[in-house]
């Protein structure tokens, strides 16, 4: 006898009303971490100083414990059920192995002219 596992069409459409918020609140929380992850990685590629910016902000909620706004790292993270002290030694591995990184500088390049000579 073959276990049939099938959705009923009153299982599917008698969803509590509050289904589709719980999705896409879950769906804004990983969107919320998912950019977080960007900024963070994108300061080993990127110079400009927003960058810079969001990739210390990133930083900074990332390892910050706060468990009184709903969308802290930590509580962003029990929702999705992730482990937040692994995600953290990720990231401090990641930033190690990406980071210091050498700064580009920037050179002047300084032509020199001839002094024009004025015939007289």
């Amino acid at each position: 006898m073959l276990a049939v596992s099938m959705v009923l069409p009153e299982q599917f459409y008698n969803l509590p009303d509050n289904t589709y918020k719980v999705r896409s609140e879950v769906a804004l929380m990983y969107a919320v971490l998912d950019d977080a992850v960007r900024c963070f990685q994108r300061q080993a590629v990127t110079d400009g100083r927003r960058a810079q910016r969001l990739a210390r902000e990133a930083e900074e909620w990332f390892f910050t414990d706060n468990y009184h706004w709903p969308f802290s790292f930590v509580n962003i993270c029990a929702v999705l059920g992730l482990d937040a002290e692994y995600l953290r030694l990720g990231l401090k591995q990641w930033h190690q192995r990406h980071w210091p990184r050498p700064q580009k500088t920037r050179r002047r390049v300084v032509l020199m002219r001839q002094p024009l000579k004025i015939s007289g």
